[in-house]
């Protein structure tokens, strides 16, 4: 099941989808997809630990993940929203290269809420209205217990920001540099996402996959959709014979 869950908080109605992919967080005018699979538990640690002691640290109320496409940022930032969702907190997720195509005035209020989750920052940075907005939303958060977590291919100091201060007030958070993960880490990592929907992804298979497709997470998340619904649809095992004929792979 998905869920969607309203401006400040709990859902408020449910509806079955192909196969449980998405739980929709609907704050008017932009509907918010977050997937219910990306849990710290589906996430692989790897080199990571320290970031996600920090995340799950309700005490940290800034924190800039910085990496490359890919390597997970997304994921955290989700397994944090269903994490404070499960435990009824408002949240904001917020993917800018979505939102940009919006009103900067969506960011209004925001502060009201729990957790606020900003993905693909860059998306935005340069953009002076946007980053006005990001500026008073940095001031509303100091002196109530709202927590601001941000996401970027770069550091603040790596970006080009038309308002140097909030560069400034983006660096005094905690930075961390996700690290992307080697060939191993990377079958651990997508049979970690095929056990939580339920499914089983034998290692041989799980190679086959990430040496014949882009190493993206995003992607492979994806084909792992993709081949949970055949699966299950067709009552067959995973095997690299029935991978290929699925992805239509060589």
């Amino acid at each position: 099941m998905d869920w969607i869950i309203g401006f400040h908080g709990r859902s408020t109605q449910k509806r079955s989808l192909l196969p449980g992919l998405l739980k929709i967080v609907k704050q008017l005018p932009l509907p918010v997809k977050i997937s219910q699979y990306m849990t710290f538990e589906s996430f692989f640690i790897g080199r990571n630990s320290e970031l996600i002691e920090a995340l799950k640290d309700e005490g940290q109320k800034l924190i800039w993940i910085a990496g490359e496409s890919g390597n997970g940022k997304t994921h955290l930032l989700c397994s944090l929203c269903n994490e404070y969702d499960s435990a009824n907190k408002r949240i904001q997720y917020l993917n800018m290269e979505e939102a940009k195509d919006y009103s900067p005035e969506i960011i209004d209020g925001l502060e009201a809420l729990d957790l606020i989750a900003i993905d693909a920052f860059d998306s935005v940075a340069g953009e002076y209205s946007w980053e006005e907005k990001f500026m008073h939303l940095y001031e509303s958060i100091l002196n109530v217990n709202t927590r601001l977590i941000i996401a970027s291919k770069n550091t603040p100091k790596g970006l080009d920001f038309k308002i140097p201060d909030l560069e400034s007030r983006f660096s005094l958070g905690l930075l961390f540099r996700i690290n992307p993960l080697d060939d191993d880490e990377l079958v651990t990592a997508i049979q970690l996402h095929a056990n939580a929907r339920g499914f089983e992804l034998p290692k041989d298979s799980a190679k086959f996959i990430i040496k014949r497709t882009p190493r993206s997470v995003n992607s492979l998340i994806d084909i792992l959709n993709i081949l949970d619904y055949e699966s299950l649809s067709s009552q067959r095992k995973l095997t690299i014979p029935f991978v290929k004929s699925i992805l239509k792979l060589s």
